[in-house]
């Protein structure tokens, strides 16, 4: 049996998404696709614009066989940090390999790359120059968003002697960074974001717009929450670093959270770093939560198809397993309920249902 692991956000899935999963079933002739995804917090802390269920429907729809969550905690990470623990995942569930998008589409630079990464202390120039991760990688790694990524799937599978193979598949027809569309048939997630009317074009037909989810209503409450803390409470959140809490309390001054970022952006701090930041803040997550939270040791199933819940029932043997959860199984879980309420109480939705009902099933 050939199992792929794609890693995804699908924020939303669109047309490229798609392209990409036709070609691994073209090109790896897989018999089963699994893929972890994030929940509905993404990695550079954006609130994804369809809560995870709903991409978790959307994924199965696409003919993913098995969607595994990236709770927030392993997921609203830099680069590198949700790269491993996705990979971690990924190979709990003896995936033989990972497919993913790449705009250089070679997998021997990372290769390249990883063997020259080695001779550098990145954390202690990240101190030295007080510069972000991104910055310190950037004058080493000559890669594209995706290929920054694929680098660090590449490392955390050799760091950890994973027996799983890394493919790529070159990136077509637009750029991660796209702010509007330059192709007909294929744009970028954040070109839809921007300009949500690109849903009917961009997107498979069952994207539906009416239940999307609009993160500038959260920044009332980022506000609320900043201004409710003490210098000391909030050094002591997650990202928090000494010397940001000044320029945080001057959250009155500003009536959106774009703007808002935008001024607090800096060569150090990055709109990715201070996004994160605030959804930090926002869900009163602090340092010592992280601190005490392991590699993950867990699979947590958003949802299925016919072939992915017989593949788990195989998996269950020995691996553990949720496919629903409630508090006080897990600290990880208790912080994505946690976020799950937030959510429920700002959006009116019905997630935290959901996260006790079971996994999302298709035929």
């Amino acid at each position: 049996m050939k199992i792929v692991g794609i890693i995804v956000e699908y924020n939303p899935l669109h047309n490229g998404h798609i392209y990409h999963i036709e070609k691994i079933r073209e090109k790896a002739n897989p018999d089963l696709i699994i893929a972890v995804m994030s929940s509905t917090m993404t990695m550079r802390g954006d609130l994804s614009i369809f809560d995870k269920f709903e991409k978790t429907k959307q994924a199965l729809k696409a003919s993913v066989d098995l969607v595994i969550e990236l709770p927030l905690v392993y997921s609203m990470q830099r680069a590198d940090i949700f790269a491993l623990n996705a990979v971690s995942i990924l190979n709990m569930c003896n995936v033989d390999e990972i497919w993913i998008g790449s705009e250089e589409n070679n997998t021997l630079l990372y290769e390249k790359y990883y063997n020259e990464l080695k001779k550098i202390n990145i954390s202690l120039k990240m101190k030295n120059e007080g510069i972000s991760f991104k910055n310190a990688t950037s004058s080493i790694l000559p890669f594209k968003s995706n290929d920054i990524l694929g680098f660090s799937y590449y490392k955390a599978i050799k760091d950890n002697n994973y027996k799983i193979n890394l493919y790529t598949i070159k990136r077509e027809n637009s750029d991660y960074l796209d702010k509007s569309p330059t192709n007909d048939k294929i744009t970028s997630a954040l070109a839809i974001r921007n300009n949500l009317s690109l849903i009917n074009n961009y997107c498979p037909y069952y994207i539906e717009s009416n239940n999307i989810i609009n993160e500038e209503m959260l920044f009332p409450y980022i506000k609320y929450k900043i201004l409710s803390l003490t210098k000391d409470e909030l050094k002591n959140i997650f990202f928090v670093d000494e010397g940001i809490e000044n320029n945080l309390y001057l959250v009155n001054k500003y009536s959106s959270l774009n703007d808002f970022i935008n001024f607090l952006t800096t060569k150090r701090y990055t709109s990715t770093r201070i996004k994160r930041t605030l959804m930090y803040i926002l869900f009163n997550i602090k340092k010592e939560d992280i601190n005490s939270i392991p590699k993950p040791n867990y699979i947590r199933v958003l949802g299925y198809s016919k072939n992915g819940k017989d593949y788990l029932s195989k998996l269950k043997k020995n691996v553990n397993i949720y496919t629903n959860i409630k508090e006080n199984i897990n600290n990880s879980l208790d912080i994505e309920i946690k976020v799950t309420k937030i959510i429920d109480s700002i959006f009116d939705k019905n997630i935290l249902f959901l996260e006790q009902k079971g996994p999302i099933s298709i035929d």
